[in-house]
């Protein structure tokens, strides 16, 4: 068996690491700052789980190794640059981020032929400080993860056993995954699933960073022309981007996840009250970026690229 290497130390690679010392998989953390990652994670039954203690620096990774790159959108490109030298032996790479634009980044890096998977999760995590001033992991809601090779044009298989046939470090990279933090879903259209969890974030997390609010209120009746119109917005550009959405569909699904994950904060709600980075530009700011090619206008979601940028100014 090879290696999970997490890159970061955000909530959600701490809770992949923290899972994985659980389950018995191998890993490492390469936070960026020592200080700030985890040292443990505490779960929804109470029951805690240490990590084991961070590394320095980058190491050469074998074939069968998996680094995993669960950061923001615009970290993409400075990470891989730094685990470049370390990929000789071409581990499989796993993009994990809100929003879109990762796979762009990584293959200019990295080349189309690269071992690459892209997922999406709908686990829960949050970073924690203690009253020692140790910082931690909590688990606040149970999800689920979905993977997918990119289709460059060639298809890609339909099920895990023919991507096992096709591809098997692919396969054995999901494999150690699912043990790690399972549930992990293949799916082989991966690119649905990625503009679909787009279409969530793209309404809850502008609108609970704009109005400071956890996600349920996002449902009330008076973000109700707004969700709409961002979901009619995403729909016309998905679909010009030759995907299949219908609007409605759209809008509940929101609701759904809203309403799942109603006393979460959203993860841009939260760089906003931490004075950080938000990603609105790989979320409703891609929508805006494609429906420009598409000459496409989308009022709704320009005027909330602008005004979440506002917040940080």
């Amino acid at each position: 068996m090879g290696k999970l290497h997490i890159v970061g130390g955000g909530a959600i690679g701490s809770l992949i690491a923290a899972s994985a010392q659980k389950n018995g998989v191998p890993y490492d953390c390469y936070p960026r700052d020592r200080k700030s990652m985890p040292s443990w994670a505490q779960w929804q039954d109470g029951q805690t789980t240490m990590l084991k203690p961070a590394k320095f620096a980058p190491v050469a990774l074998a074939e069968t190794d998996v680094l995993i790159l669960p950061l923001k959108v615009y970290q993409l490109k400075a990470a891989l640059l730094q685990w470049l030298p370390y990929l000789t032996q071409q581990p499989t790479v796993v993009l994990l981020h809100n929003g879109m634009g990762g796979l762009e980044a990584a293959t200019e890096l990295l080349g189309c032929d690269y071992p690459l998977l892209l997922a999406t999760t709908s686990h829960g995590a949050l970073k924690v400080k203690a009253s020692t001033g140790d910082v931690y992991v909590q688990y606040t809601g149970v999800g689920a993860t979905q993977i997918g090779a990119p289709d460059f044009g060639t298809g890609t298989p339909q099920t895990l056993t023919a991507l096992s046939a096709s591809a098997p470090q692919l396969a054995n990279a999901i494999a150690m995954l699912d043990t790690a933090l399972p549930p992990v879903q293949y799916q082989d259209d991966i690119l649905k699933a990625l503009w679909t969890k787009l279409s969530v974030n793209a309404v809850i997390n502008p609108l609970t960073a704009l109005h400071n609010i956890q996600n349920k209120y996002i449902a009330d009746t008076e973000f109700e022309q707004s969700r709409n119109a961002i979901c009619d917005e995403f729909t016309q550009v998905a679909n010009a981007c030759g995907l299949e959405f219908d609007a409605q569909t759209v809008h509940k699904n929101v609701l759904s996840v809203a309403k799942a994950t109603g006393e979460n904060f959203s993860s841009m709600h939260q760089d906003v009250a931490h004075g950080r980075q938000t990603e609105i530009d790989a979320i409703n700011g891609y929508i805006v970026e494609m429906a420009k090619k598409k000459g496409i206008p989308v009022p709704e979601n320009t005027l909330l690229v602008e005004r979440v940028k506002a917040l940080s100014l």
